[in-house]
């Protein structure tokens, strides 16, 4: 509620430990939507593969796929949106915060409507350009369209969330989160058990998700009630300042989709449904744990926005080496239950069928997303925060067009694995390396003082909780179902965490931690 209720001067910046603090409690709010989101993947995905059969789930996959491609229209207004709604209540300009919040409504409306019309005229040949299988051509129309409508209704009322997000008040956000997903896993669950198809199973997912969307304008009324909002206080000019950020966080955003979607749809043409299924499950069982750590990289946008409106380099730096080394950290236990008992996850969230399908993408994949991806999670949103994405949108589009060539040779000819490696060998490249030398230039720090102290020490730390994960692999937990693969993760996460919470975390950071457990520790009791 704060927002609205600065005055138009300046506020004074926080104190250091307080915004320590600020940054922690806000990681922890989100992490409550993200164990939700990550505990309904898990829970509910294997259901999906093993009720759905492998090629209902290829159609599955491909139609909810279809969606990223949308966001080519969105022209990097939303991340503007951000940008500009942190900056101007960073800067008091209550103002030109409801200018910006009703140019990008305008946009993002008229183009709800132009995607609406054209996937009506489109859907059908999408259907022939995958192998579907015969009698699954209908569904995977009906299921396009009912994504289609929520992508709309999203596309406008995500707004919400947008600068909800841009005034840290991720607690509203991850309630709804915890909400909608609830919701969903319920109505999927009840489709699944009672034997539905592709069409209700689209429908109760669509449902839950415009239940979020309602929940989270709810909230934005709350937060921006004393902001002007109405269609009349777009402006050209905003929206020239809008896209003249945008464009290059949109080149980046759809070289990203682009990249993430290429590879199914080219497995999909050249193979079938089935293999683009069997390549999207480890991907998306990565993406999956990936979410956990990636909220830190949404508080780091709003952070580095209001940082840089500031002129705060130095915090600039502690941001952009601490975020990064955290998600690095954090995510280590995850990935070293997946590396060590990938196959048996696998087998048991796939199921036996289709696991051995899937089990020799998923360690080259994670390869390359701890190395590319989770290591500099929150180096994208730190230089859209500052308003310098355009290198990081460049290195974003040559990673997809060199991926696009190297797909088209390598996928006839090795399969799923050969894609995997493309993937993970330009993840590394563009993501890892390209882009930590762009954010040490950004901020002015050495390249390689920059990747020692985001890599080094989560990498290190993590080599006794491996070394751990392995012998007990060997001996007393050789992955024989869910309880041993939980105990397994349980011991990997104590081992890996005691350690990196005093070689990785930052005093006041490590503070803040204890005293928020500590406070709801009580709360509790």
């Amino acid at each position: 509620m704060e927002v609205v209720q600065r005055s138009e001067a300046n506020p004074a910046p926080p104190a250091p430990s307080s915004r320590g603090r600020r940054f922690v409690t806000n990681v922890i709010w989100t992490w409550a939507g993200v164990i939700a989101a990550l505990a309904s993947g898990l829970i509910i995905s294997p259901f999906l593969i093993r009720a759905l059969g492998p090629e209902a789930y290829g159609v599955w996959t491909l139609s909810f796929g279809l969606v990223d491609y949308y966001w080519f229209f969105d022209f990097g207004f939303r991340s503007a949106t951000v940008k500009y709604v942190a900056h101007y209540t960073a800067t008091g300009e209550l103002r030109k915060v409801g200018e910006v919040i009703s140019t990008s409504l305008l946009y993002a409306s008229a183009i709800a409507a132009f995607v609406l019309a054209g996937v009506s005229l489109m859907a059908h040949r999408i259907v022939h350009f995958v192998h579907v299988a015969p009698g699954f051509e209908h569904p995977f129309v009906i299921v396009i369209y009912l994504i289609t409508v929520s992508w709309a209704v999203g596309v406008v009322f995500g707004l919400s969330v947008d600068c909800l997000e841009a005034v840290q008040r991720f607690d509203l956000t991850s309630r709804v989160t915890v909400i909608a997903t609830a919701s969903r896993v319920v109505g999927q669950g009840i489709v699944l058990y009672f034997g539905y198809g592709l069409i209700a199973l689209a429908a109760v997912t669509v449902a839950s998700q415009l239940l979020g969307f309602a929940l989270n304008f709810l909230s934005f009324r709350r937060v921006f009630k004393d902001i002007p909002i109405s269609f009349r206080l777009g402006s050209r000019a905003t929206l020239r300042q809008l896209n003249s950020f945008g464009i290059h966080s949109f080149l980046a955003t759809v070289s990203t989709q682009l990249q993430n979607q290429t590879a199914p749809f080219l497995i999909g043409h050249f193979l079938s449904a089935a293999f683009a299924g069997f390549y999207a499950a480890p991907m998306r069982l990565i993406q999956y744990t990936a979410d956990f750590v990636g909220r830190i990289g949404i508080v780091t946008n709003s952070n580095a926005a209001e940082l840089s409106a500031k002129g705060d380099l130095p915090a600039l730096r502690r941001l952009a080496v601490h975020t990064n080394r955290y998600c690095l950290a954090i995510f280590m236990p995850l990935a070293i239950l997946l590396w060590t008992y990938g196959d048996q996850f696998l087998a048991l969230w796939m199921g036996s069928k289709a696991a051995p399908h899937s089990a020799p993408v998923l360690p080259i994949l994670l390869g390359g997303y701890v190395l590319g991806v989770i290591g500099q999670f929150s180096s994208a949103m730190l230089l859209m925060g500052m308003g310098k994405p355009q290198l990081y949108a460049r290195g974003m589009f040559v990673e997809f067009a060199l991926g696009l060539a190297l797909l088209c040779a390598i996928v006839p000819r090795n399969g799923i694995a050969g894609a995997a490696w493309v993937t993970a060998a330009l993840m590394v490249a563009n993501r890892g390396l390209y882009l930590s030398y762009v954010v040490s230039q950004t901020i002015g720090m050495s390249y390689v003082a920059y990747l020692n102290q985001v890599y080094t020490r989560p990498l290190v730390s993590a080599i006794p909780a491996f070394l751990i994960s392995m012998a007990l692999k060997n001996t007393l937990l050789p992955g024989h179902g869910l309880f041993q693969l939980a105990t397994a993760l349980a011991v990997a996460a104590l081992a890996n965490y005691s350690i990196v919470l005093f070689t990785c975390a930052e005093p006041d950071h490590r503070g803040a931690i204890f005293s928020e457990i500590a406070r709801r520790w009580r709360t509790v009791c």
